[in-house]
Formats: structure tokens, C-alpha cells, sequence
């Protein structure tokens, strides 16, 4: 099968890295398999090297790089004083549209709206074609900034989605909570021809060869100490203030060693940074090319998350690596952490309501572990057969079953 993966950016983030390793497992299955990103400006060539070395990368590259980037910046002033703008979409539309020509593309495997709202455009003109969009979370959080009169909400969002929905042929969701853009309520298009399958993302975790640099002997942390941590993207919403206070508070009332290591960047993390310098038990390790090589000297992974997280990549990079995990109860997280056997590989706590995660119910969490050994090796043991979820072949058989079905739909209307 001709597969096209497409993406918006190429940036880390749970989507984007997804969608890399979905393409290079689709290769590795025997299909032949393109990546498509809207943006060449954000692409982290050695993160697409990394996580799909056998994948061609096909992008917009423009005549002038300088007009281009000015185009991007009108575009985004635009939306963000409430005026919809198209400025760049004619050229990509007419390059994807080459794309698929020439590559003799059969189906189109798409992640994060604005791909989909790309490729849907385009394969209007291509109606043999079927269009697989994977529901990341960022559908309902659109939606939601839309509804909430939001000053960064995509104009005419409804009629955006709406437009993109009516050509979109499967659906591959995380959560139930992906679904809620699709509602009749909410979208105006027919959503009655469209295959839905829950698939929850694959991950094909490897250490790599900087693993060496992130033992607990290169990072100087004690043998006997307890050390937590946690990966997420540099924005306050992902709980890093709140599990820095929860850590300080366990620091007084527990003797062992502690140690919390922080993995994630921006501008947010660097001013963590230098606020909490003094104390020398926590540990900003900044970005980190495969997370997992760092989470292997965890005893816990956490994520206090206060966004509408459908599976975040990092829970399943902490079973990945045998775990227990501390997490807001959002989205799939409970069912990641569940074994078949109905045992649960960590402890979760409230998703708040508003404002961000509790501290106080972290530290309950974190004081926990600390004090029960015995609970904090019993999740560990958990942890891997929760994570075999998340089997990357599991997860490729599904998709290639989506494609298919959406592919024998098509062909039986072609014939009708």
C-alpha cells in the first residue's frame, strides 16, 4: 500500500512523534510510505532521523525561503486578531496535490487538524482516495478555545471543521473525549459514512546511545536515593510548578534521598530553572532526544497534567520502562496504566476542575511511594504489562485495517 503520512510540523510533541514512528513501522511492515509536513521551517531533522531513518520526507520547499516565512507570519497575526488567512495554503495545496500524483499515493494517513484541513482540501479533487485522520486531543481543544472566545482560536472554526469532516473517511481516536468534535451538535457535516476505530498510538521504545549520559551514576544521584520525574512540554499546564512544590514538601517529611529530574525546554523551564537553583535534589535535564534513555533511572514517572491529555506519550514511555507512574486522571490514562488483569501501575488524582494540578494530592502520591516500598515495587512489576498495550505491531495491524476498510468503502461506492 502507497501510504502518505502527513503532519503539520515536525516539532517534538506526542502527535508529531507518532506519526514518525507510525511511518517507519508502516515501512518495516512492507509498505511504502511518505511523510508529508506542511511547515519546513519547524523540522527537527534529527528527530525525524532518529525515529524514521527509512521514511522519505516530502515538504513544501518554496522558491524563496524569505517570502515564505513572511507569508507564515501573516498568516498568524491574522488569527490571531480574529481574521481567517489563506495566504500560504494556494502553493500547498498545489504542491501536495504533486505529491500525491507522482507518488501514487492509495491512502492518506493524517495527524493534527490543520493536516487534515490541508489534505481534505486537496483530496476533494482526488475523491478515489480515502482520508484517515488520527484524533490527537487538538479537535476538542480548538473547539473549546473556539467556544471560550479564545484570543489564539482558530477563525470560523466550526466551518473549518465542518468542511474538513465531510471528507474525511476514518476516524482513529485515543479517547472518547476525541470524539466530541464529531458530534451533530457541534459539526454540521454528515458523519455517518465515517469508520471509527479506537487504536491506541504504538511505541516501539529503543535506548539509544546516549542512554550513557542519564544512568544515576552520570547524574551523580545517590543508589539509595528515591527519584521521580517527569517529561512533558515546557508549559505550565503540564503541572511542573505544583510537582516542584509537592517534591519540596516530601523533601522535609521523608529522610531517604530524593531526587526529582525534570525533562522538558522553554523559556518557562529556564526561569524554573534559575528559581529553584538552590536546590540541588532537582534537576532540569532540559530536552532530551529519547526521553526513555533518561526515564530507565526513574523509580517513578509523573504527569500532572491540568490539559485534556487523550494518551500522553510519556505514560506510556514510563511503562515502557517498568514505572510506576503518578498521573491526573484524564483521558485514557487510566485504562494505559491497567493491566488485563485489572491491576493499576500507579496512582492517579483529580483533574482539576480549573486552575492547575494539586499539589497537596501529588504530594499524597509521591509520599506513598516513599513510604511503601512494597506498593512502589508491586506497580513496577505492573508497569510492563500495562504497557503491552501499546505494541507497535498491534498497533500497525489496526491501522492497516482502517485503511483497508476505508479503501473497500470507497470502492463499493465507486460501484453503486
Amino acid at each position: 500500500m502507497n501510504i502518505l503520512v502527513a503532519v503539520e510540523e515536525l516539532r517534538i510533541g506526542g502527535a508529531q512523534t507518532f506519526a514518525l514512528r507510525l511511518a517507519q513501522a508502516l515501512h518495516e511492515a512492507g509498505h511504502c510510505v511518505f511523510l508529508y509536513n506542511m511547515y519546513w521551517q519547524y523540522t527537527e531533522h534529527d528527530l525525524v532521523k532518529r525515529l524514521a531513518p527509512d521514511v522519505e520526507l516530502l515538504q513544501y520547499n518554496p522558491v524563496s525561503k524569505s517570502l515564505d516565512n513572511l507569508l507564515l507570519r501573516s498568516d498568524g497575526w491574522m488569527q490571531r486578531h480574529g481574521h481567517s488567512s489563506a495566504l500560504r495554503l494556494g502553493s500547498l495545496r498545489k504542491h501536495l496535490k504533486q505529491v500525491i500524483e507522482e507518488k501514487n499515493i492509495q491512502v492518506i494517513s493524517s495527524n493534527t487538524f490543520k493536516a487534515d484541513q490541508l489534505c481534505a482540501q486537496v483530496l476533494r479533487e482526488l475523491p478515489h482516495i480515502p482520508l484517515v485522520v488520527t484524533m490527537h486531543g487538538d479537535y476538542e481543544q480548538f473547539l473549546s478555545a473556539y467556544q471560550q472566545g479564545h484570543i489564539h482560536a482558530i477563525p470560523s472554526y466550526i466551518q473549518l471543521l465542518t468542511e474538513t469532516v465531510g471528507r474525511i473517511n476514518g476516524v482513529a481516536y485515543l479517547s472518547e473525549q476525541n470524539l466530541e468534535a464529531l458530534r451533530p451538535t457541534v459539526v454540521g457535516a454528515v458523519t455517518g459514512h465515517i469508520h471509527l476505530k479506537q487504536i491506541y498510538n504504538g511505541l516501539e521504545g529503543r535506548f539509544s546511545d546516549e542512554a550513557a549520559y542519564f544512568t544515576r551514576k552520570a547524574l551523580e544521584v545517590p543508589a539509595e536515593a528515591l527519584v521521580y520525574g517527569m517529561v512533558a512540554r515546557g508549559v505550565p499546564e503540564k503541572g511542573w510548578v505544583p510537582v516542584i512544590q509537592a517534591f519540596q514538601r516530601l523533601q522535609k517529611d521523608v529522610t531517604r534521598p530524593l531526587r526529582l529530574l525534570l525533562i522538558g525546554a522553554s523559556q518557562f523551564v529556564d526561569q524554573l530553572r534559575k528559581e529553584y537553583q538552590s536546590n540541588q535534589d532537582i534537576q532540569f535535564l532540559g530536552f532530551i532526544n529519547n526521553p526513555v534513555d533518561c526515564i530507565a533511572s526513574l523509580d517513578v514517572g509523573i504527569l500532572a497534567s491540568s490539559l485534556k491529555e487523550s494518551l500522553p506519550n510519556s505514560i506510556a514511555e514510563y511503562l515502557f520502562c517498568g514505572k510506576a507512574v503518578i498521573s491526573t486522571n484524564v483521558g485514557e490514562i487510566q485504562r494505559m496504566i491497567r493491566t488485563d488483569d485489572d491491576h493499576e501501575a500507579g496512582i492517579l488524582i483529580d483533574f482539576p476542575t480549573e486552575g492547575l494540578a494539586d499539589a497537596d494530592q501529588l504530594y499524597q502520591a509521591m509520599l506513598q511511594y516513599a513510604t511503601n516500598e512494597s506498593l512502589l515495587k508491586q506497580h513496577q512489576t505492573w508497569a510492563p504489562d500495562a504497557f503491552a498495550k501499546f505494541n507497535m505491531d498491534r498497533c500497525v495491524a489496526a491501522y492497516t485495517s482502517l485503511y483497508q476498510d476505508c479503501l473497500n468503502a470507497m470502492h463499493t461506492a465507486a460501484l453503486v
